[in-house]
């Protein structure tokens, strides 16, 4: 599995930060599963209902994310 990356904790923090508290639904789009979970479990992980993902034609994951 991907460790997870710096850039991804970091990304995730800014979203949080910038809600003031108030969550929203964020898109992202990753390479593969692997990365897309690394993303999903990077600080803050999401919880049960928080995140959803979908393969795209081209191999790549989209991901909803409740943060």
């Amino acid at each position: 599995m991907t460790q997870t990356s710096v850039s991804d904790t970091a990304h995730k923090k800014s979203l949080v930060k910038d809600a003031a508290g108030t969550k929203t639904w964020h898109h992202v789009i990753k390479p593969d599963a692997d990365a897309a979970a690394t993303y999903l479990n990077a600080d803050p992980a999401q919880g049960p209902g928080e995140a959803t993902i979908t393969t795209r034609p081209d191999g790549q994951i989209d991901i909803l994310a409740f943060l």
